[in-house]
């Protein structure tokens, strides 16, 4: 499922520096064809939305805004 390969991505996106950087070189266009290699299949609006019911679960505000900051990080790399 699309939202479940976003929540993944946003997760492993804040521990793997070596993917942070790939995203980090490439264009909107190269991410979103790149990211189907890594395992990673969805749009912008299942992100969106993979944030949102992560930041429901969020027990703590440290981890809320970890998960902003992942969240911010992808928009400003595919804007």
């Amino acid at each position: 499922m699309a939202i479940n390969d976003a929540m993944k991505f946003i997760k492993n996106s804040q521990e793997d520096k070596e993917l942070r950087q790939t995203i980090n070189q490439l264009s909107v266009e190269g991410i979103f064809e790149i990211l189907p290699h890594f395992g990673y299949e969805f749009t912008m609006d299942e992100f969106e939305e993979s944030v949102n019911m992560m930041h429901v679960k969020c027990q703590f505000e440290e981890e809320a805004n970890r998960l902003m900051q992942t969240a911010m990080w992808f928009r400003m790399a595919v804007s």
